[in-house]
């Protein structure tokens, strides 16, 4: 995206991260953790409306190093207390508490290691990580994080399917693309 921080691009009269963090709360996602990276200061005062005892927010100081930075902070902020990690990225604003919820429900039925959104685009978001898979998650380096996890468990996976393409916000035109598609809803 240029010098442009996507996640704080215009979109629904808010941001791409504000959608995406609306429909989490909308969402049965019991705590919602945001592990900010890039540009924590200007994300966080974006969302600092947000914070609540549901919302927190932390700051992931080795983001560089890849998403999987990411997923390991926010698996020792709670490994604790959760049974399950729901994980989404900020930049695929398309995905509804909907299907979120879905997800949530299918898991508690059925309790898999994993269970993961397969949408017209891919796999997609949220994928859901059982807490017996926390110890793996922790391993985890660089940016191709689920490939791995999801073939070593991919007998005892759920994939929940959906027809509604993922639109991952990487470039201007992903981001048009975006803004063409919302404004068909």
């Amino acid at each position: 995206m240029g010098s442009s921080n996507k996640l704080l691009l215009p979109y629904r009269n808010h941001t791409i991260i504000e959608e995406v963090l609306e429909q989490l709360s909308k969402s049965e996602v019991n705590n919602i953790l945001i592990i900010i990276g890039h540009d924590n200061t200007r994300v966080e005062k974006t969302l600092a409306g947000y914070r609540s005892d549901r919302v927190s927010f932390a700051h992931n100081p080795n983001y560089r190093l890849g998403r999987a930075e990411s997923i390991k902070w926010a698996i020792n902020l709670v490994r604790e207390k959760s049974d399950a990690a729901l994980f989404m990225v900020a930049d695929k604003p398309g995905v509804t508490h909907v299907l979120i919820n879905k997800a949530i429900d299918q898991f508690r039925r059925e309790q898999p290691p994993i269970l993961y959104v397969e949408s017209p685009t891919g796999r997609g978001h949220p994928i859901i990580f059982a807490r017996e898979l926390f110890k793996d998650l922790m391993l985890l380096r660089g940016d191709c994080v689920g490939n791995e996890l999801v073939a070593k468990y991919k007998n005892g996976a759920i994939v929940l399917k959906d027809a509604t393409p993922q639109i991952d916000i990487d470039t201007e035109g992903d981001y048009r693309a975006l803004l063409e598609n919302g404004m068909k809803k």
